[in-house]
């Protein structure tokens, strides 16, 4: 069994975060976060270098008060003795203490973890980076401000990738082993942004929005698209990109033939995803949010979650659906709140034609300046994780789940969190430099 996020001693599912959380500033004081809290002393070798910290939220949200979030102690007391039993240990991945060290951590969630295979994965979605940036077809496709795909591809190698998407899976994917981190982090596991193969979500999360009007880009999407879901024929003038995709495929159905049918899923859902329409109003935020479950590519993440454990959990099951679909609404209002500031400058200088945020659709559904706007955000993101922890009550006091659909929700679980910190942590976003 791959590794668990529950840790040696169960989490006390009734303890405030609050004091954790009394620092809420935007501009987070450089001087109050110790990253040598965040890791044990004996594992800092291991841990993946922050270099940037971004804080979201206005003071005002000093009010809000979330409760820690976790499986029930029972499950995780069975989970932490399957992994003793199958004598895996923490092979995969090390705990992290972002609220111990001071970061500006925005949730109930309970459980942080990173991968130990992190520079494999990164190293490997470089190389991946490489390819599109000396591609000829992407250097002949323009996106944006006159930059072709390929020359985004050459901005974010420049950018550094832990400093961009590389990380998403650094800490949403940690349970997997290091050839699946590696494919992982190659396919691109993102919570708001489905990133295959830096194609053109990867590359350009902004640019969402160009796709339906860009043939060019299309016929490239489709291309990508296809090798993905294997239906183009290998030819003996298959490029370097071409042979890349098709390794990337037959990879995820490798690790499916040992265990489990996690990649399955993730090619399956990823090429689903792309046929989503992009609405342009929201009459409500549960209007916005039922929308963004598509958009954000919610069950592609919980597929990538499902793959990084090697689980065979069935992602349609019923009796997932009510807590899965809380977990997407929990994605996108963080991913959401985010990246707000920083789409509305984008916006507002005609970068981005549109504005799909929940943060915009509270703000102008309910005629709010920004900052409570946000407040009311990150109040529904708290009700949401009120409502996590009342279908995971429900569902361990009913009997409803085996161990190993629990460990898939524990596995959903980390994800959640590793969406939360990485939003903090890395440099798309704002904040500043460590």
């Amino acid at each position: 069994m791959p590794v668990m996020t529950v840790e040696e001693q169960d989490v006390p599912r009734s303890i405030s975060v609050t004091d954790h959380l009394a620092r809420t500033d935007t501009k987070v004081p450089m001087g109050d976060i110790v990253i040598h809290r965040l890791i044990e002393y004996d594992e800092m070798d291991l841990l993946c270098p922050i270099s940037y910290l971004y804080n979201c939220l206005p003071t005002s949200t000093q009010w809000l008060n979330p409760q820690a979030v976790s499986v029930p102690n029972p499950i995780a007391s069975a989970l932490r003795q399957r992994r003793l039993e199958t004598s895996q240990g923490n092979l995969n991945s090390i705990r992290l203490r972002p609220l111990e060290a001071g970061l500006p951590i925005h949730t109930g969630l309970t459980q942080f973890r990173q991968s130990r295979h992190w520079k494999a994965g990164v190293q490997a979605a470089e190389t991946l980076l490489r390819l599109f940036a000396q591609d000829q077809h992407c250097a002949e496709v323009t996106v944006a401000k006159g930059q072709s795909i390929a020359s985004q591809a050459s901005k974010q190698l420049a950018a550094s990738t832990i400093n961009t998407y590389g990380r998403f899976i650094i800490y949403m994917g940690a349970g997997a082993d290091q050839r699946r981190a590696q494919l992982l982090t190659q396919n691109g596991i993102t919570p708001c942004y489905s990133r295959t193969a830096e194609l053109w979500l990867t590359l350009m999360p902004d640019l969402w929005e160009l796709m339906s009007r860009s043939e060019e880009i299309n016929k490239l999407r489709d291309r990508f698209v296809a090798q993905l879901a294997g239906s183009l024929p290998v030819t003996a003038t298959e490029d370097p990109l071409e042979a890349a995709m098709r390794d990337l495929r037959e990879g995820f159905s490798r690790c499916d033939e040992e265990k489990g049918n996690g990649g399955r899923d993730v090619l399956k859902y990823l090429t689903e995803f792309y046929e989503h329409p992009t609405p342009s109003a929201f009459k409500s935020v549960r209007d916005y949010l039922d929308y963004r479950f598509e958009d954000a590519a919610c069950v592609f993440v919980w597929a990538c979650a499902k793959f990084s454990i090697a689980s065979s959990v069935d992602l349609d099951d019923p009796k997932l659906q009510i807590l899965l679909r809380h977990l997407g609404d929990h994605l996108s209002i963080v991913n959401d709140l985010a990246s707000y500031d920083k789409e509305k400058r984008s916006h507002e200088i005609d970068e981005a034609e549109t504005l799909i945020n929940v943060v915009d659709v509270i703000a102008s559904t309910g005629g709010l300046q920004d900052e409570h706007a946000k407040g009311m955000a990150y109040a529904w993101q708290l009700w949401t994780e009120s409502r996590i922890l009342e279908e995971m009550d429900r569902l361990h006091d009913q009997g409803l789940l085996d161990l190993e659909e629990w460990a898939l929700v524990d596995a959903c679980l980390l994800a959640a969190a590793g969406n939360v910190l990485t939003s903090v942590v890395i440099a798309r976003y704002g904040g500043e430099r460590l």
